[in-house]
C-alpha cells in the first residue's frame, strides 16, 4: 500500500511540472504523439492556459474534441483542486464522443493518473470538489434556470462547452456565474451553425478570446495526405465545395469554420442577410413626420410585440419596435403608444384578440382584449391571415422592400431568431430536417407580427395620409381566393 501510495506522489510530482505546459502534459503525460502536435492545437491549448475564456469557430473534424479532452484532463490533473464540468446541447455528443475521448486518453496515459473514472465521471477527491463531470442541461421548465451548474464552484473552474451553437441561452447565464475567479476558465467551441445566440456573439465579445479553426489549417490538408488520422483534409473540402459552393453557408461552417451569412432554418435568414448587405439595418433617421405610422403587433398575455411601420413610396420603414416579456399588458401598451408621439394612421393586430381567437379575452380583466383595448384608446383592426405557408412567403416577399432604423434592431434580432423548430433524430450533418412549426422562442412572437405587416401590404393598400382617412382597399389587380375572404371580413374601411 506504501509502495502504491508512493507510486502516486511520483506520478502527482511529476504531473506538477506541466502545470504552465499544457501541450507537454498531453505528450509526456497522456497519449498524443509528438508528431501529431499541430500549430491551431497549440494555439487552443495555449488560449486556455493564458485567457479566462476561450472561443473556437472551427470546421468539421479538426481534433476539436480530441484536443478538448485532453485539456481537461491536463487542468484537472495539474490544478489542485479543481473541478472540470463538460455539457454539451445532446447525449450522443457528450457521452459518446467527448467522454469517449476522455477514457481513451485516460485508459493509454503514459503514467497512472488516478482517480477514479466512471462514465461520466472522473473523482480524485470529492470532499475537495477535485473532480470532473459531463452531463446535458436544459433550463429548468419552472424557474427557466440551468440548475444543475449550482454548487460547483472552486479554486479552480474549467467548463467546456461542446457543440456550443446548440447550447440554451439559460445555460450559457448559469455558467458564467461560475467563471468568476482568476484560477477559473471557460472553453467554448463547435461548428458555428447559427448566425446569431450566445455562441456568435463570443466572437465579437472582448471578453473573450477568440480562435477559427478551418479545415484548410489542417495538416493533412496543407500536406495533402493523411498526417493525423481522423482529420479533415483536401477529400473532405473538395466534396463540400464541390456539393455546395464555396459561396455557400455549409462551406463557410463545415470547412472554414465560419458563422453563416444566415442561420439555417430561419424563415428570413436569407432577406435579412441581404438587407444587411444592402445597409438597410440600422439606418438613421428613417422616421419621416409628414406620413402616418402604422402599428402592428402580435398580443399574448404575456409577451407581446408591436412593429410601427411607415409606408413611403415602395419601401416599408420598421422605424420603432416594442417587445414586452413581462405580461405588462393593455394599460402599459396605451401609455407607451402616448409616449412615442407618432401621428398614428391606425393600429393592427392579429385574430387572437379578437372574440373568435384564442387569446380573445384579457387576462388582467376578463373582458375581451379588444375591447379593453378600445377603452384605453387603442382602436385594433383585425388582419386576417391566410395559412401559415402563405403569411411565410408573404413575410420573405416584402423583405427586399424594407429597412430597418437603428431604433427597430431588436425586431431584426427577433426575426433573426424566427426560426423552423429542428428534428434532431430525422437529421444528419449533411441535410437538417424541420419541423413545419417554429421553435418557441421570443422569435416566433416577432415572427407573427412581421407576417401581419407582410400580410397588409400584400394584400391590402394604404391610401390615405391624414389619420382616420386611411383607405384599406385591396388592388384590383389581387384575384386569388385569399383576397375574396380579405373582403368578406370587411377590410375596407373610410372614417
Amino acid at each position: 500500500m506504501i509502495a502504491e501510495l508512493t507510486e502516486k506522489q511520483q506520478a502527482q510530482k511529476f504531473i506538477d511540472r506541466y502545470k504552465d505546459d499544457p501541450i507537454g502534459f498531453q505528450v509526456d503525460c497522456l497519449d498524443v504523439k509528438p508528431e501529431h502536435i499541430w500549430p491551431k492545437m497549440v494555439e487552443m491549448a495555449e488560449s486556455v492556459r493564458d485567457y479566462q475564456k476561450t472561443d473556437i469557430e472551427a470546421g468539421h473534424s479538426v481534433s476539436k474534441d480530441y484536443e478538448a479532452a485532453r485539456l481537461a484532463l491536463w487542468f484537472l490533473y495539474t490544478h489542485k483542486p479543481s473541478t472540470v464540468i463538460i455539457t454539451g446541447p445532446g447525449n450522443n455528443q457528450v457521452e459518446n464522443v467527448f467522454w469517449k475521448e476522455i477514457h481513451t486518453a485516460y485508459t493509454d496515459a503514459k503514467i497512472p493518473l488516478g482517480g477514479h473514472l466512471t462514465q461520466l465521471k472522473l473523482d480524485i477527491d470529492p470532499d475537495r470538489k477535485w473532480f470532473m463531470i459531463g452531463f446535458t442541461t436544459d433550463p429548468d421548465v419552472v424557474t427557466g434556470e440551468a440548475t444543475r451548474f449550482q454548487g460547483f464552484h472552486n479554486k479552480y473552474v474549467l467548463v467546456i462547452f461542446t457543440e456550443a451553437a446548440g447550447i440554451k441561452a439559460a445555460v450559457w447565464k448559469a455558467a458564467e456565474s461560475l467563471i468568476i475567479g482568476e484560477g477559473c476558465r471557460w472553453l467554448v467551441y463547435g461548428n458555428p451553425t447559427s448566425a446569431t445566440g450566445s455562441f456568435a456573439e463570443c466572437e465579437k465579445d472582448p471578453t473573450w478570446h477568440y480562435i477559427n479553426i478551418s479545415v484548410k489549417d489542417t495538416p493533412n490538408f496543407k500536406e495533402d495526405r493523411d498526417i493525423i488520422p481522423g482529420v479533415s483534409g483536401r477529400t473532405y473540402e473538395e466534396i463540400i465545395r464541390l456539393k455546395y459552393g464555396e459561396e455557400s453557408n455549409e462551406y463557410a461552417i463545415r470547412v472554414l469554420g465560419r458563422k453563416p451569412e444566415f442561420t439555417q432554418g430561419t424563415y428570413l435568414g436569407r432577406g435579412l442577410a441581404k438587407a444587411e448587405t444592402d445597409k438597410r439595418i440600422g439606418m438613421t433617421n428613417l422616421y419621416d413626420p409628414t406620413s402616418p405610422v402604422y402599428t402592428f403587433s402580435d398580443i399574448g398575455d404575456m409577451y407581446s410585440a408591436f412593429g410601427f411601420v411607415q409606408f413611403i413610396q415602395s419601401n416599408i420603414r420598421i422605424i420603432d419596435f416594442y417587445y414586452d416579456c413581462e405580461g405588462k399588458g393593455l394599460p402599459a401598451y396605451s401609455v407607451m403608444l402616448q409616449e412615442k408621439k407618432y401621428r398614428y394612421g391606425g393600429h393592427y393586430s392579429l385574430p387572437d384578440i379578437f372574440k373568435e381567437g384564442p387569446n380573445q379575452k384579457s387576462s388582467h380583466t376578463g373582458q375581451y382584449t379588444v375591447d379593453v383595448a378600445r377603452s384605453l384608446g387603442i382602436d385594433f383592426k383585425k388582419i386576417d391571415l391566410p395559412s401559415r405557408n402563405d403569411c411565410i412567403r408573404a413575410a420573405q416577399d416584402i423583405m427586399g422592400k424594407c429597412q430597418f432604423d437603428i431604433n427597430a434592431q431588436e425586431c431584426v434580432d427577433g426575426l433573426l431568431d424566427w426560426r423552423q423548430r429542428k428534428n434532431e433524430a430525422a437529421s444528419t450533418p449533411d441535410k437538417p430536417v424541420y419541423f413545419e412549426e417554429a421553435v418557441k422562442s421570443w422569435g416566433r412572437h416577432v415572427g407573427d407580427m412581421f407576417c401581419g405587416i407582410a400580410v397588409a401590404y400584400r394584400y391590402m393598400s394604404f391610401t390615405g395620409q391624414k389619420p382616420g382617412k386611411i383607405s384599406m382597399t385591396l388592388p384590383a389587380e389581387n384575384k386569388s381566393p385569399y383576397n375574396d375572404r380579405v373582403l368578406r371580413h370587411g377590410f375596407r374601411r373610410t372614417a
